[in-house]
């Protein structure tokens, strides 16, 4: 793609802002800086500053090189497209036909008609019951944090293994089987947030396109393989939360509960002083 100018964007535009390491993703731009502009991605909600020639505008012509149905498969940037097509005052209707369309080269699209049903609303007075209650529940999960350290562990490695200046392919793969093998639960997932949400990012890992000092193994085909490492993975972790989520999506959910286990987690054992 063509390197863009600055005095192309101008603060509050919708861009597709790229990091070394990742696909290019759409972000608000919130300042522009000398060399670059600060931006927070959409749906991710990551804050970072990028080059302006790492960032391209949201429009038609960039689309076509970006939103690809390849690029679509993962969940995180199909939604980020979808809220982005809202932001552009696209209706829910025409962004979800446009995410399908592109998923679906030349197929009708027949929306489904959405289920009339109300969400029941919960009291005030029961909320705190239901975050008890849902912490004791995962807390009888206990028997499956004896994997929790070598969890930590894997997830610490795959950290050193895939930075913007060094990347071990290999041992972030083994890492990955290793992860892949493990029996995992909400108890192990909502004590480890931070760990699952590495996983989430590196679901749209891509390989960079500067010289590497890595052994040759920064490639695209290595890149592939750890993003489709990581989102099995992230299957996996999804499957351990049952349906209907009382959130919009499963990140909002996760988020939830992981928060709510830590904050009564605090109360139930204050630290000492």
């Amino acid at each position: 793609m063509e390197v863009a100018k600055a005095d192309e964007f101008k603060v509050g535009d919708i861009v597709f802002a790229e990091q070394p390491g990742y696909m290019p993703w759409p972000a608000t731009l919130l300042e522009k800086l000398e060399h670059g502009g600060l931006v927070q991605y959409i749906c991710t909600n990551d804050y970072m500053r990028v080059s302006y020639q790492k960032m391209w505008p949201y429009n038609h012509q960039h689309k076509k090189i970006i939103v690809t149905k390849e690029a679509l498969e993962y969940e995180d940037f199909r939604e980020a497209i979808l809220m982005t097509e809202r932001l552009k005052g696209c209706s829910d209707d025409d962004a979800v036909d446009y995410v399908w369309q592109e998923m679906h080269p030349g197929a009708v699209h027949v929306p489904k008609k959405p289920a009339d049903i109300s969400p029941v609303p919960v009291p005030v007075g029961a909320q705190r019951q239901i975050e008890l209650d849902y912490v004791h529940k995962v807390r009888k999960q206990s028997n499956s944090l004896r994997v929790e350290t070598q969890f930590v562990q894997e997830i610490n490695t795959l950290r050193r293994c895939l930075t913007i200046g060094y990347k071990d392919y290999e041992a972030a793969h083994a890492a990955f089987e290793q992860l892949l093998q493990m029996p995992v639960s909400q108890l192990l997932l909502v004590r480890n947030f931070e760990g699952v949400d590495s996983i989430r990012q590196l679901c749209r890992f891509a390989p960079t396109l500067e010289p590497q000092t890595d052994n040759g193994n920064g490639n695209a085909n290595a890149a592939i393989v750890i993003r489709s490492q990581a989102n099995k993975l992230m299957a996996r972790f999804v499957s351990c939360f049952k349906r209907p989520y009382t959130k919009p999506d499963f990140w909002s959910e996760f988020t939830w509960l992981s928060d709510t286990y830590m904050r009564y987690t605090v109360e139930f054992f204050p630290k000492c002083g």
